[in-house]
């Protein structure tokens, strides 16, 4: 394999980008602020060597858990390295940093890269601060019932960015959208890639592994691991599915704890939110019992408590006992499927997880999660937030120069960056201007007003009627002066525009929209590889990259 090019990163505080909840910039950079809500520092060693000793006792079952990983990584191409992990897991002492993320198409958006860029990174930390063997495993998330959300890709073209949809006409409620097999309607989905995607030296590589895991038949969740297992091959990841009748029958004791006192789960889940509240921050997750869906042939339905002994499948007139779920419990687990509260201690209670590599939804949400943790009688890990990052082309770098600007300057949109560029190239500095004129204004009214006063008292509110007509007058002029300019700045507009497509497309941050496939296709699938070696670990700030 080839070294990895250089490439700079530039760290940016989180804050000034506009686009992350206080709560994880202070999870960030402060610490200390939120420490109450977190189980330890995440980048403290005494907090890691107390979490990976925690993390090592915590596996329900070490050799069902590796018998099940080595079944579903044969499905999606099992290389050796990954196979050493796996049965790493049985070693009583090894421990597992963690990461997961929707089955979103072709991978969905940068941010599910960099979670797992995070996470391969630190798996060489843990082992030299811990002494212990750490395997890195990506959880797949396939269980959700919102297709929409995970049904679009969107990449750039001649800097517009290209929505890429797969629509096969599902139910509202399609059940577990991972189960969903691809229809032949996906090689269009393909081939509107292809065509989107500009001709270069490793398009043909890049289409290929698409081609390869994006096949009518096979399921939406084998596609998605096989794809990254593609991206990420050598690096032993270990892919994890957690819909899967061994993983859930090793659930069953937290499962039937939900279900036999659903209040108590979810008590210290919206205790936490209103402490947060409180703090001036949000809360994250409204929490209501139970903490659990039913998968039926029919859908995904999430099981609320009607009254003490009586369960209701949401939206339907379908009841259940307690004593008839917990007899389904026993028989059917695989028919269970935890919500946003309970994944992470099922994932937990599967997996000696150490550390989870997080986005800063699921930080804000682990702030509400201490609660439950201890009524699972489990040790929550250690948050890390994941990389978060701007890639910067050249031809993006070069606006940036030109005009003096930073990834963060885009934050506010198109329209105000525009005018203050314009304001600040313009030959006639229009702020001065007007700020030279007004005082004059101001001061030829003041002494004219007792004048007029003088003549006749009442016509003191006339002349303060006439400043303030004057003065929004004197705006209105300044604004026109301004747009004359802008007439004239076509140009820097056009160059703007396509900055801020490339870095705030749809005014988010490039990571939660842009596939990683336009710049594996553009710049060579070693991109990752050269990402991995220019990010750091400490993500406590936004790290910007040139491409």
């Amino acid at each position: 394999m080839p070294s990895p090019t250089e490439r700079a990163a530039h760290r940016t505080p989180p804050a000034a980008l506009g686009a992350f909840p206080d709560l994880f910039v202070d999870y960030c950079t402060d610490f200390d602020a939120v420490a109450d809500f977190y189980p330890g520092d995440w980048q403290s060693r005494p907090a890691r060597r107390a979490a990976a000793t925690a993390a090592a006792k915590r596996p329900a079952d070490r050799e069902v858990l590796a018998d099940t990983l080595l079944d579903q990584n044969e499905r999606w191409g099992l290389d050796e390295r990954t196979r050493s992990h796996i049965e790493t897991l049985r070693d009583p002492d090894s421990i597992a940093v963690v990461t997961g993320q929707q089955v979103g198409l072709f991978t969905g958006p940068l941010y599910t890269i960099y979670k797992t860029i995070t996470t391969l990174q630190l798996i060489e930390e843990w082992a030299d601060q811990t002494g212990r063997p750490v395997v890195p495993v990506f959880w797949v998330e396939g269980e959700d019932h919102d297709f929409e959300e995970i049904a679009a890709a969107h990449v750039l073209q001649h800097n517009e960015v290209v929505p890429l949809s797969y629509e096969p006409g599902v139910d509202d409620n399609p059940g577990a959208v991972g189960r969903l097999a691809l229809t032949d309607g996906i090689q269009d989905v393909v081939d509107r890639l292809d065509e989107a995607l500009p001709p270069s030296d490793f398009k043909p590589a890049v289409m290929e592994q698409v081609r390869a895991a994006y096949q009518p038949g096979t399921r939406l969740e084998d596609a998605f691991a096989r794809l990254m297992r593609s991206l990420f091959e050598d690096d032993g990841l270990v892919f994890m599915n957690p819909d899967d009748a061994r993983l859930k029958a090793l659930t069953r004791p937290l499962f039937r704890r939900d279900i036999e006192d659903p209040r108590a789960s979810v008590a210290p889940v919206n205790a936490a939110g209103r402490a947060l509240r409180d703090r001036g921050y949000h809360a994250q997750v409204d929490a209501r019992p139970t903490n659990l869906f039913w998968l039926g042939d029919d859908g995904r339905w999430a099981i609320d408590l009607e009254d003490e002994n009586a369960f209701r499948l949401r939206g339907t007139d379908r009841t259940f006992s307690r004593s008839d779920l917990l007899n389904r419990l026993d028989e059917t687990p695989e028919r269970f499927s935890p919500n946003v509260v309970l994944r992470p201690l099922m994932q937990d209670h599967l997996l000696p997880t150490a550390a989870y590599v997080a986005g800063p939804g699921e930080v804000s949400y682990f702030a509400q999660y201490g609660g439950v943790y201890d009524w699972a009688d489990l040790d929550m890990p250690l948050i890390h937030p994941r990389a978060s990052v701007s890639l910067v082309e050249g031809k993006v770098q070069k606006v940036l120069d030109k005009y003096g600007l930073t990834v963060a300057d885009f934050r506010n949109g198109l329209e105000p960056l525009f005018q203050d560029v314009v304001v600040d190239t313009m030959e006639v500095d229009v702020d001065a201007l007007f700020s030279e004129a007004l005082p004059q204004l101001h001061q030829t009214l003041n002494a004219l007003k007792p004048e007029v006063e003088a003549v006749d008292r009442t016509l003191g509110a006339s002349t303060e009627a006439t400043r303030s007509a004057i003065m929004d007058e004197m705006e209105a002029l300044k604004q026109k002066v301004v747009r004359a300019e802008k007439r004239q700045q076509d140009e820097v507009r056009a160059q703007l525009k396509k900055a801020h497509t490339n870095l705030r497309p749809d005014g988010t941050l490039q990571e939660r929209t842009i596939n990683v496939l336009y710049y594996l296709n553009k710049y060579s699938p070693a991109l990752l590889d050269d990402l991995r070696h220019a990010l750091r670990t400490d993500t406590s700030a936004h790290q910007v990259v040139g491409v």
